[in-house]
């Protein structure tokens, strides 16, 4: 018997030793696995994969959970979306399919050997960030915008009338470790300017106290990274937030939030750009990509894959948004 090669670790790491999905609320196929918790499924699959420059494969992970049915993307709906889970991305973003008119969070990112346990330990967080953001921001918008809160059904039990514990893991572990103070130091964002932010691609950096801020090339000007570790999120506590601004004057702000659910939809659905940990939002001019790591997934070495990842975003925005690469 073959040895899983990394996206099948994940996927069993998930299955097995995180989620700890119930067998009899689960459907578990060749690629990955679909799961009921509550009424909505969530769907972790490998859904690709590719071949880097020196030859090492990568597989795409995906964690997908059913948020919404029913929605039309009025003008309102696209401001709640903006505002709510888009603006206070976590470990995922909402990506609408105009065919099924449904919202789904999702998460995507690349694996391959050499990141496949650290990786396991965000995508299993991300998985149990959406269970419980999918109720949250869900409920929410059925409210306000006359949609319906997701429900489907396993397709021999039916629909679930009693949640998984997952449910409530977010709100029981994460807000709970992540009010302890931030597992970074002020050293460790100084280290990471100087050993990886003083060259190409950074086009100048500089670390203050819990945080960096670095520049990438944009044109005739250049877009903005942030790493943030002295702000809480609201709903989950202490931890690093990712932030960073790509300036683009959309005709009108539904456009920006449309063109933000688009980017959304590529990223996290098809091919991530970095990775596909957060949500793109359209704000002030700006599309924005935002995403916050909680407190309790931290751990030193992090901080250069992280900037890393925000490269390659930052590549990706200035091809899409101005037709221009890097030399």
């Amino acid at each position: 018997m073959s040895k899983p090669n990394a996206g099948e670790q994940v996927l069993d790491f998930l299955y097995t030793t995180q989620l700890q999905v119930d067998d009899q609320w689960a459907v578990r196929a060749a690629d990955g696995f679909t799961w009921w918790a509550a009424e909505n499924a969530q769907v972790v699959e490998i859904i690709g994969e590719d071949t880097s420059p020196d030859a090492m494969t990568g597989y795409l992970v995906s964690v997908r959970t059913e948020m919404l049915s029913g929605i039309e993307l009025t003008d309102a709906a696209l401001n709640e979306l903006n505002r709510g889970p888009m603006k206070f991305a976590s470990m995922a973003g909402p990506v609408y399919d105009s065919g099924t008119g449904t919202v789904s969070l999702c998460t995507l990112a690349r694996v391959h050997e050499e990141i496949a346990e650290w990786m396991g330990m965000l995508l299993s967080t991300a998985a149990v960030l959406q269970l419980a953001e999918s109720h949250f921001f869900g409920a929410q918008m059925a409210e306000h915008q006359g949609a319906h809160v997701a429900v489907s059904g396993h397709p021999e039990r039916g629909v679930r009338q009693e949640p998984d514990e997952m449910i409530h893991a977010a709100a029981r572990i994460f807000s709970r470790e992540n009010r302890e103070p931030l597992r970074l130091k002020e050293s460790d964002f100084a280290e990471t300017v100087e050993q990886f932010m003083m060259a190409p691609p950074s086009m100048g950096a500089s670390a203050g106290g819990l945080g960096l801020t670095v520049e990438f090339p944009f044109g005739d000007i250049t877009s903005l990274c942030q790493f943030i570790g002295d702000k809480e999120h609201p709903l989950y506590g202490n931890g690093l937030l990712i932030l960073q601004r790509f300036p683009h004057r959309a005709p009108t702000e539904a456009d920006g939030i449309r063109l933000a659910l688009e980017f959304n939809r590529q990223d996290l659905t098809e091919m991530p750009a970095g990775y596909g940990f957060g949500s793109y939002v359209y704000v002030d001019d700006m599309l924005c990509f935002n995403g916050f790591i909680p407190n309790l997934l931290l751990r030193e070495g992090l901080l250069p894959s992280l900037y890393f990842s925000c490269a390659t975003r930052a590549l990706s925005m200035s091809l899409r948004l101005l037709g221009q690469g890097w030399d």
